[in-house]
């Protein structure tokens, strides 16, 4: 089952505050006997300099280092101390079977997509970040105990494929790193079969998403 939670959580939260306009996106979470939470994130909207200070200094950090630098964002590493209660929220997620799929924030909370085993387990997972805290809102629930992981979203391979070619070559970046032609020569298609084929696949991606209209009542006590 795949399911898209808001976690009100204060990770990054100061340097948020400094920086209204930084958006991230998690690359990686990790946690060790020595490290308690280890994450990789892409930071973008907010120069290098006077981002990697904000997060020297906010209290949610206890190390920071950039790994990586792209026109499209910047690549961190950070620690967090286990006093953190986004550490605990990572520990119930591994308590109850939930594996992180994807994880973004702009400041006004972290939207989060992972596949967990069932309702009764994500109704669990709520109540224990509730107690430990931290507010959770379920905006989506899909149950796809059959479907493969490609699959999920409802893709073709083609589309899947440009999609993730879009995304790496920096097309949804602002401003835009590349050009839906030069996607297209890629492909070795025309554009406007290019700009069919992403519009397509983005319209499936909302619509599966966004815009879909799942039950949730079973986790409306989270």
């Amino acid at each position: 089952m795949i399911a898209c939670c808001t976690f009100d959580a204060e990770l990054l939260g100061p340097t948020f505050e400094q920086h209204p306009e930084l958006s991230v996106d998690v690359e990686g979470i990790d946690a060790g006997l020595s490290v308690p939470l280890r994450l990789f994130f892409w930071a973008r909207g907010v120069a290098g300099d006077e981002l990697r200070a904000a997060l020297r200094s906010d209290r949610t950090v206890s190390a920071v280092e950039q790994l990586s630098s792209t026109p499209s964002g910047t690549l961190y590493r950070s620690i967090h101390d286990a006093s953190l209660p986004t550490v605990a929220v990572y520990n119930a997620a591994i308590e109850h079977d939930a594996l992180l799929l994807a994880a973004t924030s702009e400041g006004d909370g972290w939207n989060v997509r992972f596949r967990i085993p069932d309702r009764n387990k994500l109704s669990a997972f709520c109540s224990h970040c509730e107690q430990i805290g931290v507010d959770v809102t379920v905006a989506s629930i899909r149950d796809h105990d059959a479907a493969a992981l490609d699959d999920e979203f409802g893709l073709t391979p083609s589309q899947r494929e440009l999609l993730m070619l879009a995304w790496d070559r920096g097309y949804f970046s602002i401003p835009r790193d590349t050009s839906l032609s030069e996607l297209a020569a890629e492909f070795d298609i025309s554009q406007q079969a290019a700009s069919e084929r992403l519009r397509r696949g983005l319209w499936t991606l909302v619509s599966k998403t966004v815009c879909e209209d799942n039950a949730i009542a079973d986790c409306e006590s989270c």
